[in-house]
């Protein structure tokens, strides 16, 4: 077992690396939170891991219920959103409860985002089941919902009194999924490890096999890299926590422009990232040989480096949806070399125009 501490004063926690649930129960007792409280997650994922899940809390004295929502990015909605509200606030009404994000990122932005309005703040805790959301979404407290025109729109900060990562979950991910999260961890490795990059160049396959040694690996330092960040800049106000969007500027916008429908996360932030390398070159920033190696090690994960069949115009328009896009310029993440990113506004519309047009074959 791996703990790694977010350290932000009264709203401080700890991220768990472990192998099952049964010590979860005493985790939560050491928090002192009220031993009631929602699980929300998706019904084959409770149908298949919940008893490893609700054993441990019920044999420990935890008054747990259930509520499910669809598999699917369109969960993150205000549709959704409000109907959890709705039945948790007529079943959970005479005590407030500890909700249970039990599953990707879809799960954890939705529920952290209930837990942070009903009633102006419930606890809530992460029990993250994929590799993109052990690794990166279920840290950091970003909760929020989509818009139809633009990913996350509606959102907070509000930080989980736990993360939980029980990696033992991941062997059952499909291909795709693990592909998916991996994009995040050659994320990390590009903003700031080297040597993470470099661990994964050398260990792709045993990476995507999930070998026991390599999961440990992708998750504890990705883990230890965002709570280092979040907890010198919890709001993204000095610079260092817009770091962690490198890729996502391009990514969101593609998410947004196809609905949701095309593109996993970590294959839109696939593409994003080398879009953000191709600006980073473009620009004079970033060698190209450094571009290049982040490229091959995204095609060498089974990522896509660019993207087909959709519409760039509709891709530009989402740019300007994005909540990056502040003073009437979106804000980039562009890489210096391996392992070190400048965020910055300063990049001309041409230019961008003319990377996109060599990043997506349009329409």
């Amino acid at each position: 077992m791996r703990q790694i501490r977010v350290s932000l004063h009264d709203r401080s926690y700890t991220i768990t690396v472990t192998d099952s649930y049964r010590a979860l129960p005493a985790a939560l007792e050491r928090l002192g939170l009220a031993p009631h409280g929602w699980v929300i997650s998706h019904r084959p994922l409770l149908e298949r891991f919940g008893r490893e899940l609700l054993g441990p809390l019920r044999r420990a004295g935890w008054s747990i219920q259930t509520l499910t929502v669809p598999e699917s990015e369109s969960s993150k909605s205000l549709a959704t959103a409000e109907r959890v509200l709705t039945r948790l606030s007529r079943q959970a009404a005479m005590r407030i409860p500890v909700l249970f994000a039990f599953g990707g990122g879809v799960v954890g932005d939705l529920v952290g985002w209930v837990a942070a309005v009903l009633r102006r703040g419930v606890p809530y805790v992460q029990l993250p089941t994929t590799l993109l959301a052990q690794v990166d979404s279920a840290i950091g407290g970003k909760v929020g919902v989509d818009m139809p025109h633009g990913k996350n729109l509606i959102g907070a900060f509000y930080q989980p009194a736990l993360v939980w990562n029980n990696v033992s979950l991941l062997h059952t991910l499909p291909r795709r999924q693990r592909r998916s999260g991996l994009a995040e961890v050659i994320k990390y490795g590009a903003i700031a490890d080297p040597a993470l990059l470099a661990f994964l160049e050398r260990h792709l396959a045993a990476c995507l096999d999930l070998e026991p040694r390599a999961v440990r690996v992708m998750v504890e330092r990705s883990c230890a890299i965002k709570a280092r960040v979040v907890s010198r800049d919890e709001r993204e106000t000095r610079g260092l926590r817009a770091q962690l969007n490198f890729g996502h500027t391009v990514g969101h916008a593609l998410e947004a422009a196809s609905r949701y429908r095309r593109w996993t996360h970590g294959e839109a932030i696939a593409i994003g990232m080398c879009a953000a390398a191709r600006l980073g070159v473009t620009v004079g920033l970033c060698r190209a040989a450094d571009a290049e190696r982040l490229v091959r090690v995204i095609r060498a994960a089974g990522l896509p480096t660019r993207a087909q069949g959709i519409s760039r115009s509709a891709v530009m328009r989402a740019l300007r949806y994005d909540k990056k896009f502040i003073h009437g310029r979106p804000r980039w993440v562009l890489p210096r070399r391996i392992g070190a990113v400048v965020v910055t506004e300063a990049v001309p519309e041409s230019i961008v125009r003319r990377v996109l047009a060599e990043t997506i074959s349009d329409i």
